[in-house]
């Protein structure tokens, strides 16, 4: 759907950072031809808000305390399909960016954007263009799991300690620990916990797989 041109611009900020979330709003508000009309840290509570107001564009953070950012996405996509969203990405989201490339996500913001990037976005997003800043969907969907480290990740998803993973791979324990170093980086994970959850998440596995099988 086309926006009316000289709409006002509505906006829900989702972000679980208090000071980046209060930022953006004071940022967003000064723009003219911008409104913010909800601001949360919960994902939940984000979905209520696009029900509620169904704003031009939700500007979206993937990391919530309660469902991630990619369950917020897929289910305003769904309900909501006039939303345009921007994903706010910091360095490691790239397993949760993987999941985002089907919904047609209108933006990519790096958390380090400034206030005239942030802007531009919102307005691209709302007028149907795509905005993808450096730092984010483009350099960190660069890194793709390795063979390797796809191999290790089944194998923590199956529940296999480092020393069982090295001696199934004939591999030493300490090699083991810097492919799980370096899982942990690209996905943004700081446990093998979290690595885990976002593997079953983010379907990362069988994206990977496909990817390899396309080339």
């Amino acid at each position: 759907m086309t926006r009316p041109i000289g709409k006002t611009i509505r906006v829900v900020i989702v972000d679980d950072h208090p000071m980046l979330r209060e930022g953006t709003r004071v940022c967003l508000e000064r723009a003219p031809g911008i409104a913010v009309v909800g601001v949360t840290g919960i994902g939940r509570e984000a979905i209520h808000l696009v029900a509620e107001h169904r704003p031009d564009v939700l500007l979206l953070d993937l990391r919530l305390p309660d469902i991630s950012g990619v369950e917020v996405a897929r289910q305003v996509r769904a309900a909501y399909a006039d939303t345009a969203i921007v994903v706010l990405t910091g360095y490691g989201d790239a397993g949760y960016l993987r999941a985002l490339r089907p919904l047609g996500i209108r933006g990519y913001l790096a958390k380090t954007a400034t206030d005239a990037e942030i802007v531009d976005a919102v307005r691209r997003a709302a007028a149907g263009c795509t905005m993808v800043t450096s730092q984010s969907e483009g350099e960190i969907l660069t890194e793709p799991l390795t063979p390797r480290e796809r191999e290790i990740l089944r194998r923590l998803v199956a529940g296999q300690r480092n020393a069982e993973i090295a001696a199934a791979l004939l591999i030493s324990a300490k090699t083991v620990e810097y492919h799980v170093s370096n899982i942990f980086t690209k996905l943004g994970a700081r446990s093998r916990a979290e690595a885990i959850r976002i593997a079953h998440e983010q379907g990362i596995l069988l994206l990977e797989d496909a990817g390899r099988n396309q080339e």
